[in-house]
């Protein structure tokens, strides 16, 4: 049995310690594969604000800004820290920020973008929290068509 290479690989993140985790691993995996490294932040925004709502902002900013530019630029420019760390690893990391609800966008973005492996962390609920938080990891994994690796955080 052949083992599929992996060289497109998708590591949602959602700068938690699972996800930092989850990147690492997906580094060495692209290191042995001679992959790159996709880094997608999906902004789950508030139902009752939507993308376009103003904030104020801080003196550095010219004026107010929209809720969606907000939350794509902060995340983007984290995830642009992110895969520049991983550069310095020597793997090649793409910057993605989405808008929307992570479980929907996440394996529709590994479709569009040719994605051979979903590499993303979980944070481990059970019980009641896993009840209320439900869990992306696990929706990601019924609804992808290409294969996840689940990857928890040790404790």
């Amino acid at each position: 049995m052949t083992r599929e290479l992996w060289r497109t690989i998708l590591v949602p993140h959602d700068f938690s310690s699972s996800a930092n985790f989850a990147a690492a691993i997906a580094r060495d995996e692209a290191k042995v594969h001679g992959g790159r490294l996709l880094l997608l932040h999906v902004c789950d925004l508030p139902l009752d604000l939507g993308p376009d709502t103003m904030l104020i902002v801080g003196r550095e900013a010219d004026g107010p800004i929209s809720m969606r530019h907000f939350a794509m630029s902060g995340a983007e420019a984290h995830l642009r820290d992110i895969a520049e760390r991983l550069g310095r690893d020597g793997v090649s990391a793409e910057v993605f920020v989405r808008v929307g609800k992570p479980a929907d966008e996440i394996p529709q973005f590994a479709a569009e973008h040719g994605v051979d492996v979903i590499v993303m962390g979980t944070h481990g609920r059970t019980g009641i929290r896993h009840l209320i938080a439900g869990s992306v990891t696990e929706r990601v994994v019924r609804t992808s068509a290409v294969p996840v690796m689940t990857i928890r955080h040790p404790d």
